[in-house]
């Protein structure tokens, strides 16, 4: 199995996350132009590092990973994931009893369960209804944490689309595996604690260019799939959002929805470029 692992100022989850995977585990961590400690923890760790030199983006940095490695398996993981013990394992055996899926494992944050139930992308017939399953299932869509699938299926595919950005990336290579037949399933032996949205140091900056970024995702792999997106009504649900405690109180919460609401107007045409 090759691991692939994205980093852009993740010197201080990247650590923990490291000494998470076990040893036999080839690990790739394709570093988007961080300006912190990241690659010189990444290298005491004994990980291979690609120093891509500029941010290009999550898709782009997991090709580039993906495309270094050789092994049958790949994992993408984010750099603020910890693996339980036997998670790997677990992968490995699902993948053995169901060579044509991809897998998500069973992720917490703490105690809480995270469990994605629906994509924009898909209809809601397709949505899934009820409790988090907590047995290996088929499930409508990938969350993109942590994702492991077979090599020719992500080739079959043509990888992540290096348009998006950030953001909406598993939404968009969900659909493409299904529409190619691959099952997406859960790996419920395959525990996860995943620390959400510390993949990167946070600061107003970083959350209104994240905003922006799931802005113009959103329309684009909208647009993409052929699925109308009401452009007015996300703005309008977007600052009604400003009215809650939560975001009036936290800079960064308004910052990322005042990057949403500019991604949104941005559009498809223009290009995802790289971001610092």
């Amino acid at each position: 199995m090759d691991l692939v692992v994205v980093t852009h100022n993740s010197g201080a989850v990247l650590q923990s996350f490291l000494k998470s995977v076990p040893n036999h585990v080839r690990t790739i961590v394709v570093d988007n132009g961080s300006s912190d400690d990241t690659v010189e923890v990444a290298t005491a760790a004994g990980a291979r590092v690609i120093r891509v030199g500029d941010n290009v983006g999550y898709g782009s940095a997991c090709n580039i990973g993906a495309a270094a490695g050789t092994a049958s398996l790949v994992l993408f993981v984010n750099p603020d994931v910890r693996f339980e013990e036997g998670a790997i394992k677990a992968f490995v055996s699902a993948a053995a009893a169901h060579p044509n899926a991809a897998f998500n494992p069973r992720i917490y944050t703490g105690s809480r369960r995270r469990f994605r139930r629906r994509s924009r992308l898909l209809p809601a017939s397709e949505h899934w209804q009820g409790a988090a399953p907590d047995d290996d299932c088929v499930i409508p869509v990938l969350h993109g944490a942590c994702i492991v699938l077979r090599r020719e299926h992500f080739n079959k595919v043509g990888g992540f689309d290096a348009k998006i950005f950030l953001f909406h990336e598993d939404d968009d290579l969900s659909i493409r595996l299904r529409q190619a037949g691959v099952e997406l399933r859960l790996a419920a032996k395959a525990l996860i604690d995943h620390d959400e949205g510390n993949s990167s140091a946070r600061s107003s900056q970083s959350s209104r260019i994240k905003g922006e970024a799931m802005g113009r995702s959103l329309v684009y792999v909208m647009q993409k799939h052929g699925l109308h997106l009401n452009v007015p009504a996300e703005r309008r649900r977007t600052w009604l959002r400003f009215l809650s405690p939560h975001v009036l109180l936290r800079n960064a919460r308004r910052s990322k929805l005042l990057g949403f609401l500019h991604g949104l107007g941005l559009g498809p045409a223009d290009q995802f470029g790289s971001r610092s």
